[in-house]
């Protein structure tokens, strides 16, 4: 008796100690994927990039300087196909198009890219496996791999290869429910740090654009969103969507204000727009751009188009259970005063 009670002793303290070693593996991968979605706002770097969605491959240059007082500076110029140059100041955003001589203006909120985080890590477990792999070098810097995989087929898989160091992803990869990759990003070459240069992140277009008068475009400056109870809601998300930010949509020129839904489970996004049927449509219509499905759906005197980087079945299960909780009063005029988004 005494034997076996010792034996089931033992098993039971290797069990434990087992379990105990995944929870600090899976604690540890979670902090080297804060550490990756944090490197965009704490990271100098310039290099060239290969970003790869769907059939289409594109090669880019960038260079982003973190200015030590404060904010994030950036230039991306295209390296194949037509030619552009995005030059962002913190949430200000500036494209230059030269073979249509346009200038867009806009303004982005900040995130940590290339992946969202929900702020308590440990909700992303009860929907996906985040484990820290197998170290690895590439371009002559030395990185580990961070794969999170999903326990179910409603949402992709990314991988990451981080610096070890700065934890700047040297290489991404989505992964969908097929375990095909149909996105990736990779650096080909890449410098870590560096000082701040004015030069270097000032469009070689500016002057040009100045000088011929291009077209300069702030219609995006116009749309305006303001924290409201849009009308609308899903009644069947997938296990582990929230939803994440509910606003109305105010679009110069337009005088309805869009109901603009966002769900998500902490690292997934899912986008819910919903505006008056000015013409017919199919009752349903899928596509998709790379790694981001796109569904519309005819429902009554409304669109409903849901977008996001998942599966086709999550875009299409949410957006099958949108329900105006008020249909007269689910799009009404706009009453949304005339602010800047924060």
């Amino acid at each position: 008796m005494k034997f076996w009670l010792a034996v089931a002793t033992t098993a039971a303290t290797i069990a434990a100690t087992q379990v105990c070693a995944q929870d600090a593996g899976t604690t540890d991968a979670l902090e080297w994927l804060k550490k990756i979605a944090d490197s965009s706002r704490t990271v100098s770097y310039s290099g060239t990039f290969v970003y790869q969605h769907g059939s289409r491959v594109e090669t880019s240059r960038v260079v982003h300087y973190v200015n030590q007082a404060g904010g994030v500076f950036e230039k991306l110029v295209t390296l194949d196909g037509p030619q552009r140059e995005i030059v962002r100041a913190n949430d200000h955003v500036t494209a230059y198009i030269p073979d249509a001589k346009v200038v867009l203006i806009e303004l982005r909120s900040t995130r940590h890219l290339p992946v969202m985080l929900p702020e308590k890590l440990s909700d992303l477990t009860p929907q996906y496996d985040v484990r820290k792999l197998d170290a690895d070098r590439m371009g002559g810097f030395e990185c580990v791999w961070i794969s999170v995989v999903p326990k179910d087929k409603l949402r992709y898989g990314r991988k990451f290869c981080a610096e070890l160091n700065s934890g700047l992803p040297l290489r991404a990869q989505v992964i969908n429910e097929n375990m095909q990759v149909v996105e990736s990003f990779g650096f080909f070459q890449l410098t870590l740090g560096g000082n701040f240069s004015r030069d270097q992140v000032t469009s070689r277009y500016e002057g040009r654009a100045q000088l011929q008068k291009w077209r300069v475009d702030r219609s995006a400056l116009n749309v305006m969103e303001q924290a409201a109870d849009t009308g609308w809601a899903a009644s069947n998300l997938p296990a582990g969507f929230r939803k994440s930010m509910e606003v109305k949509r105010t679009i110069a020129g337009r005088p309805l204000a869009m109901p603009h839904l966002v769900y998500s489970d902490g690292l997934a996004a899912i986008s819910v727009f919903v505006e008056p049927k000015v013409r017919e449509l199919p009752a349903k219509l899928l596509s998709n751009q790379g790694a981001i499905h796109i569904y519309k759906r005819a429902l009554g005197e409304h669109v409903v188009t849901v977008l996001g980087e998942a599966p086709a079945a999550t875009v299409m299960q949410i957006a099958n259970s949108m329900e105006s909780k008020n249909v007269a009063n689910s799009i009404a005029p706009n009453t949304v005063p005339n602010i800047a988004p924060k």
